[in-house]
């Protein structure tokens, strides 16, 4: 195989896996992206139940409050009774009464019914703070897993551009044009400058290859460029290994 070629072929594999690692640190962001949504719906769901938890604590204290009055006006009551003088005074007192003790047990009830909701929220409480905690450990090995991650993919991309930065010497001393013309067809076509032939077929553009110039290809002797979208062909067939 020409030597020239063997070297763009393996630059276009280097700048491929480039790219490919580039993409790759791309995505970390999202992967984080998406456990702080999980640690943001934990946190919400958290404080939507300590605001229920606060609210029946404030309902249950007002309660609590309103029966102590109840309870002394009940008291009071009870103790002017022996200053009533006439039958009527006595029963409409007795339903004064009455009435008091009515709301005090419906106070009671409410109360009850509060604790028994406050109750339950505290193992809803103890749920939530549960989940949260799974999912602010899953957030905190993530963050340390795509930090180690993204060191790593840095660190390969280095060692890559050091071998490119090698190939790149290597084309230049042998034809500067041609890595110009590499470098161009790398930004013009999508990073993919160098393309393999088959079947009469180049695989950059699908376009069909003339016989005589795929003849040429197939021998890998020289660089041969494709006439529609202009990338630089060879072919990896058993023809062009033997040829090679």
């Amino acid at each position: 195989m020409n030597e020239q070629l063997k070297l763009l072929i393996r630059l276009q594999e280097i700048d491929l896996s480039i790219s490919s690692l580039n993409e790759k640190i791309k995505s970390l962001p999202n992967r984080l992206k998406k456990v702080m949504t999980s640690f943001k719906e934990a946190s919400e769901a958290l404080e939507k139940v300590k605001i229920k938890y606060e609210e029946l604590n404030k309902k249950k204290k007002s309660c609590e409050h309103g029966l102590e009055e109840i309870e002394i006006n009940i008291k009071k009551l009870k103790e002017r009774i022996k200053d009533i003088k006439t039958n009527k005074e006595y029963n409409a007192h007795l339903k004064e009464i009455e009435s008091a003790e009515k709301n005090k047990y419906q106070i009671e009830e409410e109360i009850l019914s509060i604790m028994e909701s406050i109750e339950i929220l505290t193992g809803g409480l103890k749920e939530e703070d549960r989940k949260i905690k799974i999912v602010e450990e899953n957030l905190k090995h993530e963050e340390k897993a795509l930090e180690d991650e993204g060191k790593a993919l840095y660190s390969e991309i280095e060692a890559y551009k050091a071998k490119r930065k090698d190939l790149e010497g290597l084309i230049k001393n042998g034809n500067e044009e041609l890595y110009e013309k590499y470098t161009t067809l790398l930004i013009t076509k999508d990073g993919i400058a160098v393309v393999e032939t088959s079947n009469e077929v180049c695989k950059g553009c699908h376009t069909n290859i003339p016989p005589q110039l795929y003849n040429d290809i197939k021998n890998n002797h020289g660089i041969f460029s494709c006439y529609n979208c202009n990338r630089i062909l060879y072919c990896k067939s058993e023809e062009g290994k033997e040829s090679g």
